[in-house]
């Protein structure tokens, strides 16, 4: 029997009379640590359809109860919320998009009847809510939000969503809890219901005049609408504030650098909503961008990576560990930015408090030195390009970042892909495949012991004359023809839904 697992801040204070009273046998409640840790917790894998209910009360992007949802999910747990729900709470801008479905569920009772008076606050449990006639309106909020535990603030008279606010567990009445319990017994799934969608091969290609080291330089992106044009399909770069035309196009490629907290992930989260292809998608933008989700899932599937430590605190340790030299990482870090590397015990503790202050969890990774990392491209599971990206100068890493702002980068080399070892381009294959189906750049190492996985980055680097001096315009032509082959079968064309939603 599949377990549920919730987790809670103080799992020993909600005895004996408070959520854990009468639970179902496969329902237990665990602290933020047992799951960080993996303690008394069942090996990923082994317990097929395992649910992680995040009670947690900090959610916010980065803190440990966000990592409790990062770090189900990398093992192959189901978690609610997932991740990017939690991402997507944090941007008010994302959150405001998700409105619709609620709006659309009360007006649809007001339109039953005129008389009936909607209250100012609802409170909603896994989709569950204690008045029968509104149930329509909580599992709306419940697939919009994706929030275990929220209470909506509607406008009664409108009427409309106000705002969806997530409430922590700590904070809930005895009939609160009830609901919470009566919801977790009933925990299942429900496929997702396809819809209608447009068929015309319209391509928005958003880019950023503005940013520093962009994946693809504009001669690149002239290539690609050049190509694209050849094969009929129509290409339009577009801005941050083109957001609201995004459902005008088919799909969208993301050129930009992508992060969390930037325009580029409401693009993709706002593309994945109304079914376009969209590469990034938010789901891999989520995953790459978090190293502690990498470092996670790569263990859990056997990957072989660097020895690598998540480190909440105690620096000391990981040093004592892995030795030194060793690297520390903030999860988010890209382009090399970030990364600090540490040669004695006495700089480890100010390194570590350095990026601490960033993010409630960081890596400590051992020092492997190569003169180059292989950068595999791989697109839909096949690999798309290789290159070499030397490292600068008289530096340890691919970029060198000074002070004033600017930026050195190493040469990069194109490799043939039958040139590439055999086992570098399988490693790099088998961690693609733990992200997604979209567009990857695995990092490696050669090392005595074979090769091992630094990271995978979505968005990865495609220019003229360096990814692209293998294939040439046979890879905008692969790239494109992914974009067409996903409009035409319409696979994207299913909406969002919450993980583990039961209704």
């Amino acid at each position: 029997m599949a377990t549920t697992l919730i987790v809670a801040d103080d799992p020993d204070g909600l005895a004996p009379d408070g959520l854990d009273s009468d639970l179902p046998p496969p329902c237990r409640i665990v602290a933020p640590d047992d799951l960080l840790d993996g303690r008394h917790l069942p090996a990923p894998g082994t317990t097929p359809g395992t649910i992680v209910v995040n009670l947690c009360r900090d959610q916010r992007p980065l803190s440990f109860g966000y990592y409790v949802s990062l770090i189900a999910e990398a093992r192959g747990y189901t978690a609610i919320p997932t991740a990017a729900a939690l991402a997507d709470q944090a941007d008010d801008r994302l959150a405001r998009s998700r409105h619709a479905p609620v709006d659309r569920a009360l007006a649809a009772l007001r339109r039953q009847s005129q008389r009936l008076v909607l209250p100012r606050r609802l409170f909603v449990a896994l989709g569950r809510c204690s008045k029968p006639h509104l149930q329509a309106v909580a599992e709306a909020a419940y697939e919009a939000f994706g929030l275990p535990l929220m209470t909506l603030q509607i406008d009664p008279l409108r009427p409309q969503l106000l705002q969806a606010v997530a409430e922590p567990l700590a904070g809930l009445d005895p009939r609160q809890l009830r609901l919470l319990r009566a919801a977790l017994e009933r925990l299942a799934g429900t496929p997702p219901t396809p819809r209608p969608f447009r068929r015309a091969p319209r391509l928005a290609v958003l880019v950023n005049p503005d940013d520093p080291l962009p994946p693809s330089k504009p001669g690149t992106i002239a290539r690609l609408r050049d190509v694209a044009s050849s094969m009929g399909v129509d290409t339009e770069c577009v801005g941050h504030r083109d957001l609201p035309r995004l459902g005008g196009f088919d799909a969208l490629l993301i050129r930009e650098t992508t992060a969390l907290q930037s325009p580029s992930y409401a693009f993709a989260e706002t593309a994945a909503q109304l079914g376009l292809p969209v590469i990034d998608d938010p789901v891999s933008i989520l995953r790459c961008c978090n190293k502690v989700f990498l470092h996670e899932r790569l263990k859990a599937e056997g990957v072989p990576q660097p020895r690598t430590l998540a480190v909440r605190a105690d620096t000391l340790a990981a040093g004592e560990a892995l030795g030194f030299p060793l690297v520390l990482k903030v999860p988010d870090g890209a382009c090399s930015r970030g990364v600090i590397r540490v040669d004695s015990p006495g700089e480890l503790p100010v390194a570590g408090r350095r990026l601490l202050r960033r993010s409630r969890l960081i890596l400590a990774q051992e020092y492997l030195y190569t003169d180059f990392d292989w950068r595999i491209g791989v697109l839909a599971g096949r690999p798309l390009f290789a290159c070499r990206y030397r490292m600068v100068r008289g530096h340890w890493q691919i970029f060198r970042h000074d002070g004033n702002g600017s930026s050195e980068e190493g040469a990069t080399e194109p490799v043939p892909l039958d040139a590439v070892p055999p086992a570098v381009l399988s490693a790099a294959l088998s961690a693609a495949a733990l992200i997604g189906t979209g567009l990857y750049g695995v990092d490696l190492k050669e090392t005595a012991q074979g090769p091992v996985v630094i990271e995978v980055n979505d968005n990865p680097n495609i220019d003229v004359g360096l990814e692209d001096a293998c294939l040439g315009d046979a890879l905008y032509e692969r790239l494109l023809g992914h974009f067409l082959e996903r409009i035409e079968t319409g696979e994207d064309r299913a909406p969002a839904r919450a993980a583990g939603s039961i209704w």
